[in-house]
This record gives structure tokens, C-alpha cells and sequence, in this order.
């Protein structure tokens, strides 16, 4: 799948009306999203944990994550996010993703409602 990226309205949980737009990467290869802490700190997000996570070289990095709200494609949720470092590339991960209910139409390089929702039942 080719990288694409899409443009996302990041916001305030405590303060909806303070938004900002963020130029994201897709990438479902990535569990959480990465938003800049520049953003974070202008909106108002706390951090509430700190968390290593290791990158696909195997280095490890430490970052704060902090709940934010996420708006693409007309859906809106809230997910904890990173908030990233200078130099860290805002991403759009497979969590968010899954919670938008959006996939990736990889022959397209777009983002579009899922096509079918699996429901496990358990009796």
C-alpha cells in the first residue's frame, strides 16, 4: 500500500470548539496516533501516562500520550494519542482508524467507511 496522507481536525475533550487541522500520514502499521505536542499544548491536552514503544529499527522511545478528540470523514471520536516530539512524522493509526470505523482504500489512496463490521456473539 502506498503512503497517502489526509488532513485531520484535532480537538480539545474539555474544549470542542478549540480545534486545529493536522496534516497526518495514514498508516495502519501504526498502532496509536501522533499528533505534534505543539498542537497538543496549544489545544490544552494534558498528559496523562508516559509510554516506550519501539520503532520498526528496534530503537526504543519514550513519549507522553493524552486523550484527544479526532474528526475525518465527518466521524468524530476521542483516542489517546502520542504527543509527539520535534521530528516525529503526525500519524493517523490503525486504532483511530478502527474507531472512526474508516479503512484504507489502498488502490485509491483514500480513507472510506468500513464495508463490513465483525461481530463476534459469544453464547
Amino acid at each position: 500500500m502506498g503512503v497517502f496522507r489526509v488532513v485531520v481536525q484535532v480537538f480539545s475533550l474539555q474544549e470542542p470548539e478549540r480545534r486545529q487541522e493536522v496534516e497526518m500520514v495514514v498508516d495502519t502499521g501504526a498502532f496509536r496516533t501522533v499528533i505534534p505536542r505543539t498542537t497538543a499544548d496549544a489545544l490544552g491536552i494534558r498528559t496523562e501516562k508516559r509510554q516506550t514503544f519501539r520503532m520498526i529499527n528496534g530503537e526504543p522511545i519514550t513519549r507522553d500520550l493524552g486523550w484527544i478528540g479526532v474528526s475525518v470523514e465527518g466521524e468524530s471520536v476521542h483516542t489517546l494519542a502520542i504527543l509527539g516530539e520535534p521530528g516525529d512524522q503526525p500519524v493517523l493509526g490503525a486504532l483511530t482508524l478502527e474507531e472512526l470505523t474508516l479503512e484504507v482504500d489502498a488502490t485509491r489512496g483514500r480513507l472510506r467507511p468500513m464495508q463490513d463490521l465483525l461481530l463476534l456473539v459469544v453464547s
